[in-house]
């Protein structure tokens, strides 16, 4: 006979008369709440199997049911500050050079992928003027605080959109001072700042996403000194996506802590607070939006940095006869449907709890396609594939 126990809430959640997710070695809602988790002894079920039942695909299930959840598989949790460890610790933030299988054979590309995947990522700019959002631009990432950088690029890029014959040059002058000013302006310079808060990077992004809708428009546009202005600021983008990569790597090491604060939602509602100067702090918000809002920022970084990688380097490629480096890499990012699209806190934790967000590396595409179906890949992770891999090989594997 096979002896089964019966797993029961952990104390907190049984003596608050709440569901318990019976995650080890912390459950969900005391990790979120910075409780200690503790589980009492486990006692045998009364249910006892029948001899037929005794058989190796029984035993497998038994097996299955006592597996721990998604969650615990790939939320390593050392204690109730390392939440966000499965997509905001060091090692998520490497990059990882090229396959020399690409860098070997530029051939499987050609000028038409460029153009194919800038006309794909226009149609996502387009897709936020409209509706606030895009698979690189999160809805939430500025509901309190929208940087006049990021303002600048969304009024440029709607007056683009809404260009006529008879203004296109006005437009395309105001494009053109404005991403002149950007660049001179620069990032902001944290190097003398021990901790960076979230607010800086946020600023920084805002920076670097507009400086990318500038360069969409320079590339995408007939308008030559617009494409030159583009051309120019080719290493600017790389050096700056660069650099904010580093300073999201030192913010989030901290997202767990109390120093992390940044504007999240309200207790109790899942919109945003309207626009503020400047963050709510840590203990005004539950700990479930702080993890939310984490992830959001990271995922946009490491986004950003893809999309810039993939552009850029596939137009280097065409432009450039002998490019020294066309491709800057690939980094971690959530591949699977549902998670970025998540609208609210609750709902994102809950789909994390139920299976694998997909946070793969680039070069990773076994792993990726063992543990994601192709089916539920996201329609960035679609495009990321095609912009590193080809189209061709994308079709020959399904995706």
């Amino acid at each position: 006979m096979i002896e089964r126990l019966e797993t029961k809430a952990c104390t907190n959640c049984a003596k608050s008369r709440r569901k318990c997710g019976k995650q080890h070695p912390t459950c969900l809602r005391c990790r979120n709440r910075r409780l200690s988790c503790n589980y009492p002894p486990p006692k045998p079920t009364s249910f006892v199997p029948l001899l037929e039942d005794a058989t190796p695909s029984a035993a497998i299930t038994g097996i299955t049911l006592a597996l721990p959840s998604p969650l615990d598989l790939y939320l390593p949790v050392i204690d109730t500050h390392s939440a966000s460890s499965w997509f905001a610790s060091p090692l998520t933030w490497a990059i990882d050079p090229p396959p020399q299988s690409l860098t070997s054979n530029p051939s499987r590309f050609s000028s038409s992928d460029f153009t194919r995947s800038l006309q794909h990522v226009f149609q996502w700019l387009t897709q936020w003027i409209k509706a606030g959002s895009c698979p690189f631009i999160h809805r939430q990432l500025y509901r309190t605080y929208f940087p006049p950088a990021i303002q600048s690029a969304y009024t440029s890029l709607s007056a683009y959109l809404h260009k006529t014959p008879a203004n296109a040059g006005i437009v395309c002058t105001i494009i053109e001072g404005r991403a002149t000013q950007l660049v001179a302006d620069g990032l902001l310079d944290f190097s003398s700042i021990s901790t960076i808060s979230t607010t800086e990077t946020l600023d920084n992004l805002s920076r670097v996403q507009a400086l990318l809708v500038y360069q969409c428009i320079g590339l995408y546009d007939g308008d030559l000194r617009l494409r030159r202005l583009a051309e120019q600021h080719i290493p600017v983008m790389e050096d700056w996506v660069g650099v904010l990569m580093q300073q999201a790597s030192q913010t989030l090491s901290f997202c767990s802590t109390p120093a992390f604060a940044t504007p999240i939602p309200m207790s109790g509602a899942e919109e945003f607070q309207p626009l503020a100067p400047s963050p709510l702090g840590p203990d005004t918000f539950p700990s479930s939006h702080h993890l939310w809002f984490a992830w959001i920022l990271a995922e946009s970084v490491r986004r950003l940095w893809l999309i810039t990688a993939g552009l850029q380097g596939l137009y280097k490629l065409f432009s450039n006869p002998n490019p020294t480096k066309p491709c800057m890499g690939g980094t971690m990012f959530t591949s699977r449907q549902g998670f970025w699209e998540a609208p609210s806190a609750g709902a994102w934790e809950k789909r994390c709890t139920e299976r694998f967000a997909g946070l793969v590396r680039l070069t990773e595409t076994d792993k990726l396609f063992s543990m994601v179906p192709k089916g539920e890949l996201n329609e960035f992770a679609r495009l990321v594939l095609q912009c590193t891999f080809g189209l061709e090989w994308c079709e020959m594997v399904g995706v």
